[in-house]
């Protein structure tokens, strides 16, 4: 079982840097073999690619809010559930459902696995050429 102080910390860190869209202190919450994976991708993305799509979201995403946070110890980390807000050249967007999978290492976070239900969601236009998908 992980410590339950250093895995909130981890968690907690990584989430309070993307909501604050600072992606440089992001980075300082994972390790240097961080993964992220997320349903809509469907693969791995080692640390300098989440980086630099991390960098990208926040340039067709702003105003992201989490709100009726739950999170839940496991032999890993932690999971975190909550509803998403954010806003697009689209429009805004309320209550997604997403979920966080984080594993962490100490109080960083070495796998983040994001779950989001995409309905209703804009059709993002990825960069031409992305590497990270």
């Amino acid at each position: 079982m992980v410590d339950e102080g250093d895995a909130m910390a981890a968690a907690d860190g990584f989430t309070a840097a993307w909501l604050a869209r600072d992606i440089g202190r992001l980075a300082t919450f994972v390790t240097d073999d961080f993964v992220l994976w997320n349903n809509c991708s469907k693969a791995d993305m080692p640390k300098p690619d989440a980086t630099t799509f991390f960098s990208w979201l926040t340039t067709v995403m702003r105003g992201n809010q989490y709100y009726d946070i739950q999170q839940h110890l496991t032999s890993a980390g932690l999971v975190q559930q909550h509803l998403a807000s954010f806003e697009t050249d689209q429009g805004a967007f309320k209550d997604i459902p997403m979920m966080l999978v984080f594993t962490t290492r100490g109080q960083l976070v070495a796998r983040c696995e994001a779950y989001l239900d995409s309905t209703g969601l804009p059709k993002l236009d990825w960069p031409q050429g992305a590497v990270f998908f």
